[in-house]
């Protein structure tokens, strides 16, 4: 039987059986603005809130306190999981070889539950496309060695999938290394249809096919009911 990762994002593990396939990595990626940051910090809250696990969030993007801002805004307080969620802040510019020190944090703080956002950010200063494809296939590589859960968040033009060219990543190769893709769609009109998420591919899971609607509210991601 495979073991599950709840996400903890109601109505989202129904639409895949329960959950993230155990030591998987998972691709999430969107447009600005979509909730990528939202659902990653959802995911490692409800993981130390609700099952006891441990969490580590590794950004590229936002220092520690700005994140833990946001997420206060809707109710997760990281202050009171703190010894359970780890933060990590590492500006893209100053990181030099990215795998040695994923793997001392890894190797010390041991979490279940790894986000990675974004990969975008951490591979652009590399110099071209071969490089920066290089570094991704080494850190998926090192990440599914490993005894944990992983998301990692991709940013993409558009998160329509006309308008992104058919692309679910933003250098072409990380949804077929990943486990898993989800990609989140925001057409900012307004309206139930404005947000939605999409499991484009899960490994091991009959997943639910195309679009779920989902919101953002004063709780984080809501994805609303449908058929699965």
């Amino acid at each position: 039987m495979i073991k599950r990762i709840s996400t903890g994002i109601p109505g989202f593990d129904k639409a895949i059986k329960g959950g993230l396939v155990d030591n998987s990595v998972n691709l999430l990626s969107g447009g600005t603005g979509t909730g990528k940051s939202i659902f990653s910090l959802q995911f490692l809250f409800n993981g130390a809130k609700e099952f006891k696990e441990k969490g580590l969030y590794i950004s590229l993007e936002e220092p520690e306190e700005q994140l833990k801002a946001e997420a206060k805004e809707f109710g997760f307080d990281f202050d009171k999981v703190s010894k359970k969620v780890k933060f990590v802040y590492m500006p893209p510019y100053g990181v030099v070889n990215f795998l040695d020190p994923l793997i001392r944090q890894i190797e010390r703080f041991k979490p279940d539950r790894i986000v990675i956002d974004s990969l975008t950010a951490l591979v652009m200063p590399l110099e071209d496309d071969y490089e920066r494809k290089k570094e991704i296939f080494g850190i998926i590589q090192t990440l599914k060695k490993l005894k944990c859960t992983s998301i990692l968040t991709s940013e993409i033009p558009n998160s329509g999938d006309e308008e992104s060219g058919g692309k679910f990543s933003r250098f072409g190769v990380e949804e077929f290394l990943c486990d898993g893709l989800i990609l989140l769609h925001y057409a900012g009109i307004g309206g139930e249809s404005d947000r939605a998420v999409r499991v484009v591919k899960m490994r091991q899971t009959n997943h639910t096919k195309g679009p779920i609607s989902m919101t953002i509210g004063k709780s984080g991601i809501r994805v609303l009911k449908t058929k699965y």
